[in-house]
């Protein structure tokens, strides 16, 4: 699934982008078959805690493999990032773009303010993440109480594409009410 915009369901999703990103994990899963391999014909316990350690990475990098499933969606009752919940538009301040630099290279970051504590903003509409996945790759990073960021580079669609959405629908939703059942 790439990004969309559903005009039927009135949401907006991205998913991880498809091209370079699976590279590395490929490569570590390689790594870590090859020690493994070579772990069982040496019968070498050195080479085999090598392969668990790359084993220990491809677990931690796997969500990047699931380039279908949605990181990021947005409709009328919120922003929802993967792993943390949906945060209602109210709640949120503002959504700005983050320039950082790391080594030389300038990544993109979609930071967004809330007007409340994350628990409080998020409510009753924290996620329960399934136990298998709690230690695997998030799609953001908490840097105080109130402020997320999403790496946006990662994504299937421009920054720029992505926080013009963001902010469109943030401008236009937040002083609505949540459609509850």
């Amino acid at each position: 699934m790439t990004a969309e915009n559903d005009d039927r369901h009135d949401r907006y999703t991205v998913a991880y982008d498809q091209e370079e990103i699976q590279f590395p994990v490929w490569i570590l899963m390689i790594f870590g078959a090859g020690f493994l391999y070579a772990s069982v014909a040496r019968g070498s316990m050195t080479l085999f805690l090598t392969s668990v350690c790359f084993a220990c990475l491809v677990y931690y990098s796997y969500p990047l493999l699931e380039t279908g499933k949605p990181r990021l969606a947005a409709n009328c009752d919120g922003l929802f990032i993967e792993a943390l919940g949906r945060i209602a538009w109210r709640e949120i301040a503002a959504i700005d773009v983050v320039e950082v630099v790391v080594r030389g290279s300038i990544y993109r970051e979609a930071e967004i303010s809330l007007s409340e504590p994350l628990a409080v903003a998020l409510g009753r509409d924290a996620p329960t993440v399934p136990l298998y996945r709690r230690f695997m790759r998030r799609p953001f990073y908490l840097i105080s109480r109130s402020k997320v960021r999403v790496p946006l580079d990662i994504l299937d669609h421009t920054p720029e594409e992505i926080i013009g959405s963001l902010t469109r629908m943030w401008l236009y939703n937040r002083g609505r009410r949540l459609n509850r059942p």
